[in-house]
């Protein structure tokens, strides 16, 4: 069974909970994405230092904007993302099945499912990416299943690519 780490998208666009709204939107406008990780930093003690980590605190997007921004008529310039986030989103981790991750999505509305690995964000996942992956798999299914059969008939599944073989 194909796991999440498999679909999910690594390069992250974040904000921290102090930005504004304005410039949120802004850079998930630039980055073509409906949704950002909120995340805070955190210093982590390694034996070998400190170094900073990301922590998820929330995830902002599309949806938010409309229905805690705009609708309200909250001045985007002065809102802090971290006012109207959604808190504490559900999140996975990168082992999780996919059919798991479909199920979440499907049952609880979901568009965009952030994936963590002991609290640090490290990937997400939108529906778009969800409903990617499963047209190619479908497709997939039914060139097999065309070349099988084909084949199952005893004709040349690749005579359309330039010719047969008889004369």
């Amino acid at each position: 069974m194909a796991l999440i780490e498999r679909l999910m998208k690594t390069e992250l666009v974040t904000a921290e909970s102090g930005e504004s709204v304005r410039d949120v939107a802004a850079r998930m406008n630039h980055n073509g994405v409906g949704a950002v990780l909120v995340v805070d930093s955190e210093v982590e003690r390694e034996k070998d230092g400190e170094k900073d980590a990301l922590r998820l605190r929330g995830l902002f997007s599309e949806r938010d904007l409309l229905q805690r921004v705009v609708v309200p008529g909250l001045d985007p310039g002065e809102t802090a993302v971290g006012t109207v986030m959604t808190a504490d989103p559900v999140a996975v981790g990168p082992e999780t099945h996919v059919r798991d991750c479909a199920e979440l999505i499907r049952e609880r509305g979901f568009r965009h499912l952030p994936v963590v690995e002991d609290g640090r964000p490290v990937g997400i996942l939108s529906a778009r990416d969800f409903q990617t992956h499963v047209v190619a798999g479908l497709e997939s299914f039914i060139d097999d299943d065309r070349y099988r059969e084909a084949l199952a008939d005893g004709r040349d599944p690749y005579d359309h690519i330039g010719g047969s073989y008889e004369p």
